[in-house]
């Protein structure tokens, strides 16, 4: 008889930790469901703000739910926190360092830093923001990996899309070529990558022939091309000038250094 007490009491003790879990899944799905960004304020940052206040609230709803099941099944943390066992100053670290990544990302987010959707560089990788949470920060490679990195540990950051990128192409010739044929090639190859209409999108004004850059021992020149364009598109428009820069060189018989 005892048995059968115990039984449904701890019966009775799971089921109440199964409808507290329930609701907190509920209240969750409900209160992520009602950040929603309206369409006249859809933008990086209003998109990054909904995400993170998404992520505050599945935290705040789970601890909450976390804390009403430990209360449930009768297990009293306060011994265990104030003692100073080992466990006790696990958790003590554990905690800084939650505290740490809190902050550090809310800097990230009222100083409007960065935003979903931007390519950044942090001292540890470069790529696409994919999402800013709480805690952490996922940034999406070149090479497609995902990188999860803890919001304190972002000591450098660079943003590359909130203002123009000038990407510099060094094109080292022989001195002995004349100078005016050498820089109306490059020129020619510049005006052909500007009417692409693949990339002519992508060119801003300030895009130029420079001119010498430096000479080598008399024997090699070096000729500076600026373009300036988006940072995330810097590779492809790159390339693409280098290829027609070549041509236009093969046709004048141009030779590199």
């Amino acid at each position: 008889m005892k048995l059968d007490i115990a039984s449904a009491a701890m019966l009775k003790t799971f089921l109440y930790a199964g409808i507290t879990l329930l609701v907190a899944v509920l209240t969750d799905y409900v209160l992520r469901s009602l950040i929603r960004v309206p369409k006249h304020f859809n933008n990086k940052r209003t998109r990054t703000v909904a995400a993170v206040t998404r992520n505050i609230i599945t935290t705040f709803v789970y601890v909450c739910a976390g804390y009403i099941i430990i209360t449930i099944f009768g297990i009293d943390l306060t011994p265990l926190l104030a003692s100073a066992s080992v466990v006790g100053i696990i958790i003590g670290i554990g905690a800084r360092s939650i505290i740490e990544d809190f902050v550090n990302g809310l800097f990230l987010l009222s100083l409007d830093s960065i935003g979903i959707g931007d390519y950044i560089r942090t001292d540890l990788t470069e790529g696409i923001v994919e999402q800013l949470g709480a805690r952490t920060l996922t940034i999406r490679a070149n090479d497609g990996t995902a990188h999860i990195i803890p919001n304190s540990q972002v000591k450098e950051l660079v943003n590359y899309s909130r203002y123009k990128h000038n990407l510099f192409i060094d094109l080292p010739v022989k001195a002995n070529q004349d100078i005016s044929k050498v820089l109306k090639a490059a020129e020619t190859a510049l005006k052909e990558l500007q009417s692409d209409k693949d990339f002519a999108d992508a060119l801003f004004p300030g895009s130029q022939v420079n001119g010498i850059e430096d000479f080598k021992n008399m024997e090699t020149m070096t000729v500076r091309i600026t373009l300036t364009t988006y940072p995330i598109r810097r590779w492809e428009i790159g390339r693409k000038y280098r290829f027609l820069v070549k041509k236009a060189f093969e046709k004048e018989k141009i030779l590199f250094a």
